[in-house]
C-alpha cells in the first residue's frame, strides 16, 4: 500500500514523464525589457505582462510563490506543502510554467528556482505560436543574465512561523571581462517548516441523511530542508564592422537539497464505528539533485534580421527512503510500510529561431523544436504481516518512459497601419509518448496538434489607450500519471479519499480562446488602468468519475479521469496602478497597485447546481500599497482576498474551497544607500484554508453520504532580512 501523502509530495513513487515535455516552449528573447513595464505591455501585440526583478524584490521575499502571489492575475494556490500557479484561477494543467521559455522538468517545484536569480517574470494570456499548450496562458520565469556592471552583493534573512526557524543567504557576483560578462549567485538555505490541518469526515445514511459516522483527524505535515543553489552565467559579445553582432551565452541552475520531514496523523471517532487506524505516521528521508543548463548562439544582422540557436537540457534525480507505520485503537501496530524508491529525469532541447523583417509592414517569425525526454524509476515496497493488519503489498516497480516532440511554427508580425498592428501564426506540433513498466501494460500515444493564432493592437487618436484582442486554438494533454493504468492508493481508501488509476484512452483538451484588453493611462491618478477579459470554450474536459467496485475490498472507491464533454471559462480583470504626492505624509508619494478580477467557468455535461471547473474562485483581489516614511524608512501593506470556489463534479461529487484572505506588512530602512534592513510579516490576520468534499453513492442498496472537511491552519510568517553591496 502506497501512504497517501507519501504520494502527494514531490517524492511521490508514482509514474510521472516529464509533464512539461508535452508544452511548446517560448523564447526568453521574445521581450527585451527597457524601462516603464507598463509601456512594455502596451507596446506588445500579445500583452504580455512584464514583472521586473525590482517588483519581485521589492518586500524582501525569499520564496518565490510569496512574490508571486503578490502579483496582479496570478493565482497562488497552497495546501499544506504543494504550491500550484493559477491564470484566471485555473490550474491543473490549464496555466503553463516555463524558465526561460522553456517547460519547466518533472521534479521541478518553486523552491528549485531561488527568487533572487530572476530577472523578470512574463505573463502570457491565452496561446501563442510558442506555447499553444497551455489554455489559460504561461508563467515564463526568466533567469538573470550576465552583468555587464560589476555586482557584489550579499543578502541574508531569517525567519520564523509556527516557531519553527527558517533561514538563508544569498551571494550575487558579476563584472565584465573584455567582451565577456560573467555572473554567479549562491543560495544557502536551512528551512524548518510546518502544515497543521484538520480533517472531519461524516458518514450519512438513507433518503433523511442521517448521520451514523463522524471522525476527527488532527494532522501535522513537517519538513525540515538543506539547501544549496548555484547558478553561474556567462555571455559573450562581438559587434562586426557592418553592424551586425554576435551572442555566445550560457547560465546554469544546480540545486541540492536534504530533507527529512513526514506525516503524523491522530483520529478521534465522535460518532459511530472507529476507522481502521488511530494513528498513523509517515517518515520520510530524500535527496534532490537539480540541474538545468542552457548555451545560446545569437547572431542580430545590420538589417535588422535575427538567428538564434538554443540548446537545453535538464537532470534531476531524487533518492528517497520512506517508513510508514499505523496502530488501531488497541493500540496495536498494524502497519509496517517501507519503501525506497529512485526517480530520474533528463531531457534535451533544442530550438531553433529566426526573424526577418519583410519590408516596412511586415516581419516573419519562423522556427523549430525538437525534444527528448527520459524518465526511470525503480521503487521497492515492503510491508510486515502484523495481526490485525491488511495482507502485506510487497512490490517491486519499475517504470521506463519516453517522450519525443517536434513543432514547426510561423508568425507574421503585420503593421496594418499607423499605431495598428496584428500577428498571424500558426503551430503544427507531434507528441510520441512510449512508457512501460513490470506491474502494467505498455501504453503508446501520438498526438498532432494545430494551433492558430490572431490577435490585433490598435492606439486609435484622441488618448482611448489601447485596445487588443487575440483569437487563440489551445490544448491541454493528459497529464502522465493520468495515463497509466496503475494505481495510487492512500492509507484508507473512502469515497472522499479514494485510490485513483490512470485511463490510456484519454485525449487532449482543445480549446479555443478569446482575450482582450483595454490599457489607458489616468493622469488624474497617476497611473493607469487595464481591463482585461477572457472567454474559453473547452472541448474533452478531462475530470474524474468515481468508480464503485464493493467487491474489491483493497479498493472499493477507485477515481479515474476521463473525457467529460464541453466546458465554458470566463473572467473580467480590472487592475490599477498609480502614485498619490502628499496623500498621507507631504512631499512622499503612495505608490498604490490593485486588482479586481471575477471568474466563472460552467460543465455543459455535469449536472448539478454549480457544475464548474474544481479549485477557481468566483472572484479575487489585491491592494498593495507603498509609503516612504522619511529619507530612510518605507512601510508596506499589502492584502490579498478571494471568493470560495464551489464546483459539482460527475458521480454526485462536489468540491468546494473557502472564502481566503491576509494582510502582510513590511518596514524597510535603508540607512545608506543599497544597505537595507527589512521585517516583514506574511499571512497576517489570514483565515484558514478550508476545502469541502461530498460524494453521493449507493451500498447494499441504500444511499450514503460521505461528507469530508479539510482545513489547513495558518500562521503569521515573521521574517527578518538584511541586504549591502561590498
Amino acid at each position: 500500500m502506497t501512504p497517501n501523502h507519501h504520494r502527494r509530495r514531490s517524492c511521490s513513487p508514482a509514474l510521472l514523464l516529464l509533464a512539461s515535455c508535452a508544452v511548446a516552449q517560448e523564447p526568453a528573447t521574445q521581450v527585451e525589457v527597457r524601462g516603464d513595464s507598463s509601456a512594455q505591455r502596451r507596446a506588445d501585440t500579445a500583452g504580455r505582462q512584464v514583472v521586473a526583478r525590482d517588483e519581485l524584490l521589492r518586500h524582501g521575499d525569499t520564496r518565490l510563490a510569496d512574490a508571486l502571489g503578490r502579483v496582479p492575475g496570478i493565482t497562488v494556490d497552497g495546501r499544506g506543502p504543494q504550491t500550484e500557479l493559477k491564470l484566471g484561477g485555473l490550474g491543473g494543467g490549464y496555466t503553463q510554467l516555463l524558465i526561460n521559455g522553456e517547460p519547466v522538468p518533472r521534479g521541478f517545484s518553486l523552491d528549485s528556482i531561488a527568487l533572487d536569480s530572476l530577472e523578470r517574470v512574463e505573463i502570457q494570456r491565452g496561446a501563442s505560436v510558442q506555447s499553444t499548450q497551455a489554455i489559460a496562458g504561461t508563467i515564463n520565469l526568466v533567469t538573470r543574465r550576465a552583468s555587464a556592471l560589476a555586482t557584489r552583493d550579499i543578502k541574508l534573512a531569517l525567519a520564523s512561523q509556527w516557531g519553527l526557524p527558517q533561514a538563508s543567504a544569498t551571494l550575487n557576483l558579476g563584472d565584465r571581462w573584455g567582451a565577456a560578462t560573467w555572473g554567479l549567485g549562491t543560495v544557502l538555505a536551512s528551512e524548518r517548516q510546518r502544515w497543521p490541518a484538520t480533517w472531519l469526515s461524516e458518514r450519512r445514511e438513507g433518503e433523511a441523511a442521517t448521520l451514523v459516522q463522524r471522525t476527527l483527524t488532527d494532522k501535522v505535515e513537517y519538513d525540515r530542508t538543506e539547501s544549496l543553489a548555484l547558478n553561474p552565467r556567462l555571455s559573450w559579445q562581438q559587434e562586426q564592422a557592418d553592424g551586425s553582432r554576435w551572442q555566445l551565452s550560457t547560465d546554469h541552475s544546480l540545486r541540492y537539497a536534504r530533507s527529512d520531514g513526514g506525516v503524523i496523523d491522530h483520529r478521534t471517532p465522535l460518532l459511530g464505528a472507529p476507522p481502521e487506524q488511530q494513528d498513523s505516521q509517515l517518515q520520510l528521508h530524500y535527496q534532490r539533485v537539480f540541474w538545468r543548463g542552457r548555451a545560446q548562439l545569437q547572431h542580430k544582422a545590420a538589417d535588422g534580421s535575427r538567428t538564434e540557436a538554443r540548446l537545453s537540457g535538464t537532470f534531476s534525480r531524487r533518492d528517497q527512503q520512506a517508513r510508514g507505520l499505523g496502530t488501531d485503537f488497541t493500540p496495536r501496530l498494524v502497519q509496517d510500510t517501507h519503501v525506497d524508491g529512485r526517480a530520474d529525469d533528463q531531457s534535451v532541447v533544442l530550438n531553433l529561431n529566426h526573424q526577418r523583417p519583410l519590408g516596412e509592414a511586415h516581419r516573419l517569425d519562423v522556427g523549430a523544436e525538437l525534444e527528448q525526454a527520459v524518465r526511470r524509476e525503480d521503487r521497492v515496497q515492503t510491508e510486515l504481516a502484523l495481526p490485525g493488519g491488511k495482507p502485506p503489498d510487497n512490490l517491486d516497480e519499475r517504470y521506463d518512459a519516453r517522450v519525443q516532440r517536434r513543432a514547426l511554427y510561423v508568425q507574421d508580425d503585420w503593421t496594418l497601419a499607423e499605431k495598428t498592428e496584428a500577428q498571424l501564426g500558426l503551430r503544427l506540433e507531434q507528441l510520441s509518448t512510449d512508457s512501460e513498466g513490470n506491474v502494467f501494460t505498455a501504453v503508446r500515444q501520438s498526438h498532432r496538434l494545430v494551433g492558430p493564432v490572431l490577435r490585433i493592437a490598435t492606439t486609435p487618436a484622441g488618448g482611448w489607450g489601447t485596445f487588443k484582442l487575440g483569437l487563440s486554438r489551445g490544448f491541454k494533454l493528459p497529464a502522465p500519471r493520468d495515463v497509466m493504468p496503475r494505481r495510487y492508493v492512500p492509507i484508507e481508501v473512502s469515497p472522499t479519499a479514494p485510490a485513483q488509476t490512470g485511463n490510456p484512452d484519454l485525449r487532449p483538451e482543445r480549446a479555443w480562446s478569446l482575450d482582450a484588453s483595454w490599457q489607458r493611462a489616468l493622469p488624474a491618478l497617476g497611473g493607469e488602468m487595464v481591463w482585461s477579459a477572457a472567454l474559453r470554450r473547452i472541448d474533452d474536459v478531462i475530470l474524474d468519475r468515481l468508480i464503485v467496485q464493493a467487491q474489491d475490498l483493497s479498493y472499493p472507491y477507485l477515481l479515474q479521469r476521463f473525457n467529460a464533454g464541453s466546458a465554458w471559462s470566463a473572467s473580467l480583470e480590472l487592475e490599477l496602478r498609480g502614485e498619490a504626492r502628499g496623500a498621507l505624509i507631504d512631499g512622499r508619494p503612495l505608490r498604490w497597485q490593485a486588482s479586481l478580477a471575477a471568474l466563472r467557468s460552467r460543465l455543459d455535461d455535469v449536472a448539478g447546481a454549480r457544475p464548474a471547473l474544481a479549485g477557481q474562485p468566483d472572484w479575487q483581489a489585491k491592494l498593495d500599497l507603498t509609503q516612504p516614511l522619511s529619507a530612510a524608512w518605507t512601510a508596506q501593506l499589502g492584502l490579498q482576498a478571494r471568493g470560495r470556489a464551489l464546483a459539482d463534479q460527475p458521480d454526485k461529487r462536489r468540491l468546494a474551497f473557502n472564502a481566503q484572505h491576509s494582510f502582510s506588512a513590511d518596514l524597510s530602512w535603508q540607512p545608506q544607500p543599497r544597505h537595507t534592513w527589512r521585517l516583514s510579516a506574511q499571512q497576517w490576520w489570514g483565515n484558514d484554508m478550508v476545502d469541502n468534499k461530498r460524494v453521493q453513492v449507493v451500498e447494499a442498496g441504500l444511499p450514503v453520504r460521505y461528507d469530508a472537511r479539510e482545513a489547513w491552519h495558518r500562521q503569521v510568517l515573521w521574517r527578518l532580512g538584511y541586504e549591502q553591496p561590498f
